[in-house]
C-alpha cells in the first residue's frame, strides 16, 4: 500500500504538515490606513452545473462543500474528490476556533485513502482576514467598489497540466487577504469557471446583477455566473481564457472548454 503523505511534501509528520513550505501571497489593501481588528462574516451561495462528460462516474468532476465561514472546491478523480471534500467537512466541524486552510487540506488529504488526485482550493474567513490555500487551476477573485482588487494565481506546469494533490513535487499556494471591507465580494470557482470566463467578464456580470437587485440572493448570482460559464464552454467560436492559454502554448483551440462548473459568490458583511 502506498503511504499517504502531506500534500506536496515528502517525509513531514502530520503535525508539521506544510507550514512554512507553501508559496505565500500576502495582500493588504488597507496597510496605509490600519484600523483596529474587527470580525467580519460572509454570506455565500453556490451553484454546480455538470458537463455532459460529468455524468459518467468514471470521469473527473467538481465537488464543493461549505462549512460555516469556509468553503472547499476540488476537481479530480470522482471518488477521491468526494472523499476529500467529506473529510474536509468532517475535520472542520470538529475545529474550535479559527480554521487554518493549509492544515485542513493536509489532514483531509491524509485521511483520504482511495487512490486518485485532484486540484483543491479552500477559502475561509478568519475574523477580518481571508485565508486561502490553493493547488491547481481553481481560484477566486476579490471585488471592491466594482473593481478587481485581487486574483489568485493559477498553478500549472504547462498548458492543461495543473498542480494536483497526489504529486509530491507540486506545492501549495497560501494566500492571505488582510483588512477586508464590508461590501467586498468574493467569487470563487473551479477550472470550469475560469477556463471559460475572463475575470473582467465575471466582474461585469456580477455588477450587472447587483445593479438589477441591490440586495441579491448569493445563490442566484452564483447560478447566473455558472450558467454563463457553461454556455461559453460549448461556444466553438468565442475567445476564452482556455483558447488564450492554448494560443500562448502554441496550440490551436477555438471556443471554450467543456467540463463541470462550480461557482461560489460571497458578500463580506460586518
Amino acid at each position: 500500500m502506498t503511504e499517504r503523505r502531506a500534500c506536496g511534501v515528502i517525509g513531514l509528520p502530520p503535525t508539521s504538515l506544510t507550514r512554512g513550505i507553501p508559496k505565500k501571497t500576502l495582500f493588504s489593501p488597507a496597510t496605509l490606513n490600519p484600523r483596529s481588528p474587527r470580525s467580519m462574516r460572509m454570506i455565500s451561495g453556490s451553484k454546480f452545473i455538470s458537463s455532459k462528460d460529468g455524468k459518467n462516474p468514471k470521469t473527473k468532476k467538481d465537488v464543493h462543500v461549505k462549512i460555516g465561514q469556509t468553503f472547499v472546491i476540488a476537481h479530480g478523480s470522482c471518488q477521491f474528490v468526494r472523499d476529500l471534500a467529506d473529510n474536509c467537512s468532517h475535520i472542520a466541524n470538529k475545529i474550535k476556533g479559527l480554521i487554518n486552510p493549509i492544515d485542513l487540506l493536509n489532514h483531509a488529504y491524509l485521511e483520504t485513502k482511495v487512490p486518485g488526485s485532484s486540484t483543491a482550493c479552500i477559502i475561509t474567513l478568519n475574523e477580518w482576514c481571508l485565508h486561502a490555500v490553493n493547488i491547481g487551476d481553481n481560484g477566486f477573485i476579490l471585488l471592491r467598489n466594482e473593481e478587481i482588487l485581487y486574483e489568485s494565481p493559477v498553478q500549472q506546469h504547462t498548458y492543461k497540466t495543473p498542480y494536483q494533490l497526489g504529486n509530491a513535487n507540486d506545492s501549495l499556494e497560501e494566500i492571505k487577504l488582510t483588512e477586508l471591507e464590508p461590501g467586498d465580494i468574493i467569487i470563487a470557482g473551479s477550472a470550469g469557471l475560469f477556463n471559460n470566463l475572463f475575470t473582467h467578464e465575471i466582474k461585469d456580470l456580477v455588477i450587472k446583477e447587483i445593479r438589477k437587485d441591490p440586495a441579491p440572493s448569493p445563490d442566484m448570482i452564483a447560478a447566473e455566473i455558472a450558467k454563463n460559464a457553461i454556455e461559453r464552454s460549448i461556444d466553438k467560436y468565442r475567445f476564452t481564457p482556455y483558447s488564450k492559454a492554448a494560443w500562448q502554448a502554441g496550440k490551436r483551440h477555438k471556443g471554450g472548454k467543456m467540463g463541470d462548473v462550480t461557482a461560489i459568490f460571497a458578500f463580506i458583511l460586518p
